[in-house]
């Protein structure tokens, strides 16, 4: 029995990173299912079983990924003493989240720059970026930040943490200090959003 279910979440997994990587390298809209069961060494029951058909199967990987962000995120806000440390916590693990899911990002990605005409799927990133900073927002507030705070800390914390997952999604060479680059972008981000802001006249 377990090597039953054994052999069926290795199948789940092959069928996954495959598509991905191919998803990732070409374009959802450009793959076909027969390309990604070779590429996993399976036939195409396999994938209608696990996935349903081949928008199931992108759907999956898009939720895997966000599920997965998700948890880092929760786990910060609850063990955290404060907001330096949740922002430099998940950064850091979501940095280490990038390099091992580096297609599933890319492929990610790719939806935001209009490299798939699945509405659906752009829908999904799209609602899973709003769930994100509401969460923060929330988080900051609780942390007694003033709205106009939350939002700053919460705009200049995505636009650099995109900047840094785009980095390694698109270079596998990427080579960065995961603990630095969360400090420097926790420190960015807070004296930037923390500092006195000019009133234009």
């Amino acid at each position: 029995m377990n090597n039953a279910v054994d052999l069926g979440r290795d199948t789940h997994a092959a069928i996954l990173q495959a598509a991905a990587d191919l998803f990732a390298e070409r374009g959802f809209d450009a793959v076909s299912v027969r390309e990604i069961v070779a590429a996993a060494g399976l036939t195409k029951p396999a994938l209608y079983y696990h996935f349903g058909n081949k928008e199931g199967l992108a759907r999956a990987i898009v939720e895997g990924l966000a599920g997965r962000a998700d948890a880092i995120r929760r786990a910060a806000f609850a063990e955290c003493a404060d907001a330096r440390a949740a922002i430099t916590r998940t950064t850091a693990e979501m940095l280490d989240l990038a390099q091992s899911e580096r297609a599933g990002l890319a492929f990610s990605f790719s939806l935001l720059f209009g490299r798939s005409g699945m509405a659906s799927l752009l829908g999904l990133v799209n609602e899973y970026h709003a769930r994100v900073w509401a969460e923060w927002h929330a988080y900051l507030l609780g942390t007694g930040l003033s709205e106009p705070q939350a939002g700053r800390v919460v705009r200049l914390l995505w636009a650099l943490l995109m900047q840094e997952l785009l980095r390694v999604a698109h270079c596998p060479q990427w080579k960065g200090d995961r603990e630095q680059t969360a400090r420097e972008i926790a420190s960015l981000v807070l004296d930037g959003a923390l500092a006195p802001q000019k009133e234009h006249p």
